[in-house]
This record gives C-alpha cells, sequence and structure tokens, in this order.
C-alpha cells in the first residue's frame, strides 16, 4: 500500500513509524512544509494512561520519550495569596521540539521516507496514494478543500490565549488565578525539561483589550506580562515563539474520512488546552487508524472501522473539554470561593472527576471541601455528611439536602392545566428524597406554548 501523510508533525510522524512496524512492505511517505527542525510552541503533556497505549504501540519511541520527559503528580493552584496542591495526578511534560526529534529519527529508522520542505497544495499532487491521511493541524487545508464532506463546524471561542514559555522550573502542574488592574488573567503552566516551562496565559477578550492587547506585538505581550506577574515570576523571564493572542477554535466533523482520504488529530478534532494536550489526542488516533488498517485490508472498511471505534472516544473527551473551557471562562464567577473550594471545582471541572473519584485521588482535598460545605450549613459533627446530604438555602428557601430533579415535559396537560398526571408525577419523585422539584414551565397563552403543555391561556388560570 502507498500511503501518504500530509503534515510531519507527531502525527504524520508516529502513523508513519506505526504502519512500518505493523508491515515494512508499505511505502509511507511524510509530507512537511517547514524544516526539519523547525517547531513552534514549547511542551506538550502525556498522560500515564497516554504513556500506556504509546508504549504498547511502540516501545522503542515510548522509551526514548520517557528518557526525556519531566514528571509530576500534583496540580498546584495559586489563588488569593494561597498556595494549594492536590494530589493523584499522574502526567509528564516533553518538549515538542525533542519529541519531533526522537519521531523524526525512529521514522528514519524504520523506512519512512519524511520529506521536508515540501508543502501540498492540492490532492491532486498525491493522486497517486491509497491512501492519504491528513495530519495538517486546525486549519487544515485537506479538510477546507474536501468540507462538502467533511462537513466541519468550527466554534470560535471568547476567551484570548497566548502560548508563552519560562525558565520557571514548575514542580507541579501549575494553575495561577491573577486579579490585577484589568482584570482575572489565567495561567495554564508545566515543566518540560530542566529548564524551561509552557506558560500558556488565558483572559476575557473585556480583560485582553483592558490591558493593551489589542495590536501588541510579541514583545510588548513578554512586557505587559511580565509586569503583571513580576511577584510569580520571580526574576525568571516569559520566551516567545510564534507566540500571538487567539481564540481557542472547537473543531468538530460530520465524517473524518471520505473515499480514501482521512482526517486525524486537530484536522478532525479539537480539544481545550486546559483538559491535555492536542498530540496526545492526534497520536492515539494514529494508533487506531494502525489497528484498522491491519485489521481491515480494505481501505474503506478500515477507515469506517477506525472511526467507529475512535469517534466515541474523542466525543466523550470534547464534551469534557467543553465543560473544562466554559469553566475557564467563567472563572470569575468562581474568584468569590475559598480558595479549597475554588480548587475543588477546578479538579472537577470537567465533570469526569467525581466526588468519590476526589475522595481516592486527593484525600485531604475531599475531606477539606466536606467540612467547609457541612460548617457552612451549621453542621459541626466528624465526620461530615457528604456534601449532597448538607442542607442548602436557595433565595431563603431551606432545602433539605442538595439533590434536584430538572423540568420534566409529560405532555398531559389538557387546555393548559395540570392535573392528576403532574400530581402523580411529581409525588412519586418527591418520595425519593429530593429536596427541590423544578416544574415545568408555564408559558403564556400568546407565547405560543406547545400542545398539552402547561400554559396560562383562560381568565380563570390568572
Amino acid at each position: 500500500m502507498k500511503i501518504v501523510c500530509i503534515g510531519g508533525g507527531p502525527a504524520g510522524l508516529y502513523l508513519g513509524i506505526l504502519i512500518k512496524l505493523a508491515a515494512r512492505k508499505h511505502q509511507v511517505t511524510v509530507l512537511e512544509r517547514n524544516r526539519a527542525d523547525d517547531t513552534f510552541g514549547f511542551g506538550v503533556v502525556f498522560s500515564d494512561a497516554t504513556l500506556g497505549n504509546l508504549a504498547a504501540a511502540d516501545p522503542v519511541s515510548h522509551a526514548a520519550i520517557t528518557r526525556a520527559f519531566a514528571r509530576w503528580d500534583e496540580l498546584e493552584v495559586h489563588v488569593g495569596g494561597e498556595v494549594l496542591r492536590s494530589t493523584g495526578h499522574g502526567f509528564c511534560g516533553l518538549e515538542r521540539k525533542q519529541l519531533l526529534v526522537i519521531l523524526q529519527a525512529r521514522a528514519a529508522e524504520l523506512g519512512v521516507d519524511v520529506q521536508f520542505e515540501h508543502e501540498v497544495r492540492s490532492l491532486d499532487e498525491v493522486a497517486g496514494a491509497d491512501l492519504v491521511v491528513a495530519a495538517d493541524g486546525v486549519g487544515s487545508w485537506v479538510r477546507d478543500q474536501l468540507a462538502e464532506h467533511f462537513r466541519p463546524s468550527i466554534d470560535v471561542r471568547p476567551n484570548k490565549f497566548v502560548w508563552l514559555g519560562t525558565t520557571v522550573p514548575y514542580g507541579a502542574f501549575t494553575f495561577l488565578f491573577k486579579d490585577s488592574p484589568f482584570g482575572l488573567f489565567r495561567v495554564h503552566a508545566y515543566r518540560y525539561c530542566e529548564t524551561g516551562s509552557t506558560f500558556i496565559v488565558e483572559c476575557t477578550p473585556e480583560t485582553w483589550a483592558r490591558a493593551g492587547f489589542d495590536g501588541a506585538d510579541e514583545d510588548r505581550t513578554i512586557a505587559i506580562l511580565e509586569d503583571v506577574f513580576a511577584d510569580e515570576l520571580g526574576g525568571h523571564r516569559l520566551i516567545k515563539n510564534r507566540s500571538i493572542w487567539r481564540n481557542f477554535p472547537t473543531v468538530k466533523n460530520a465524517t473524518w474520512r471520505h473515499d480514501n482520504v482521512v482526517l486525524v488529530g486537530d484536522a478532525a478534532h479539537t480539544a481545550h488546552f486546559s483538559i491535555g494536550s492536542g498530540t496526545k489526542l492526534a497520536m492515539e488516533d494514529c494508533i487506531a487508524l494502525r489497528d484498522a488498517l491491519v485489521a481491515e485490508p480494505d481501505v474503506e472498511a478500515a477507515l469506517a472501522s477506525y472511526e467507529m471505534r475512535r469517534r466515541p472516544e474523542v466525543e466523550a473527551l470534547q464534551a469534557a473539554a467543553q465543560a473544562s473551557l466554559e469553566w475557564f471562562e467563567g472563572t470569575e464567577r468562581y474568584m468569590k470561593l475559598p480558595p479549597v473550594q475554588l480548587t475543588y471545582s477546578l479538579m472537577t471541572r470537567s465533570l469526569k472527576v467525581s466526588h468519590a473519584s476526589a475522595l481516592r485521588r486527593d484525600p485531604p482535598l475531599a475531606h477539606a471541601v466536606e467540612q467547609l460545605i457541612a460548617r457552612s450549613a451549621g453542621i459541626t459533627a466528624e465526620p461530615p455528611p457528604p456534601p449532597v446530604f448538607v442542607p442548602a438555602t436557595i433565595a431563603g428557601l431551606r432545602c433539605a439536602n442538595r439533590i434536584a430533579l430538572a423540568p420534566w415535559t409529560l405532555g398531559a396537560a389538557d387546555g393548559g392545566v395540570v392535573g392528576d398526571a403532574h400530581l402523580v408525577f411529581l409525588g412519586s419523585r418527591a418520595s425519593g428524597g429530593v429536596a427541590l422539584l423544578a416544574t415545568e414551565t408555564i408559558v403564556a397563552g400568546d407565547a405560543g406554548a406547545p400542545a398539552r403543555a402547561p400554559g396560562i391561556v383562560t381568565d380563570d388560570q390568572t
């Protein structure tokens, strides 16, 4: 089989490696428009689970990666003059340039034809390939050229962010929440080598405008941020590398394949940087694609199998990323929380970490939050009850616990009037111990209420 990968970043290189490991007879060409030593960004992040996947796929490149990475098991949160640590988080950081060096060497060793400074502008140039893999990133021209088939949707988020480096040797994955005269800044920082760390600054568009970043070049951006974070940097400097302010685009596609062309990595999907690395997602895409190509000799069947297996995993991660990015878009609302509660909210923001999971990962943090919530309701007993069973007051209404039931549309209102069906339904839910029941919305008669929905349609109801 003749396979062409458009894009020589980690995804394109790793797929070439995996294909050659599966069958040396395949001809794999990776076409990269930049030079071999060009790289943008600073570090990439891998979780313990991802490292396990890489070890199973190619032990040789995995061993080289693990020799080069910086590892940590803790998250550190700087907020309100306090520093809090959360344990039980296994991650490692690696310099992006070093990752490319490792993958380039491994690809060459296995016979992958990697061509640098080779820019492809049309799919006609690779028409002779049995399989074309678009690993050309978030701005994929391949995806755009076949947009009528892939049907992409791109949701550009409002927050501004800039990717920088620093010489601060962070010992944990670090979140900085810094109030300034311009507004609140959030920083996502992690070490990727002995002398370097990634330093991503994020803020609302209002804060960005007040700080004077509109029209600012890289040097001006660094000057402003070094002043804002002077205390946190402690004399260390910020480093630029195509560090321009951007808005994060959430990329989705109705399908990832068309004929013999398939999307991987950011060309197919993106997930907000607050929950991990796009590089990690792209490399795991390549593992799934390799598996499908090995199992299915027919290209079309293999691509269908790849998408069927991989899409649910990606969509679950994108859902978690959406919850996480929305948390960071609305961080200002959480700043009034006590630092320990804000840290807990941060740790559970993606909705993938339950309270039970938090108790296993970081018992001191989970117990501290339990005590805080219990005492806010006047409960001093030890051990405190789980937060869900602590009373809460909402707009003057005292609720016995924190269990609420969302509205449920019954479609049983006759002429807009609720009846026995509603009484039976709500009564059965209330008997289960729910403290707060939200009923269906009562819609005014002239507001276009759906058929058999509760509404105010007669004078007797007013």
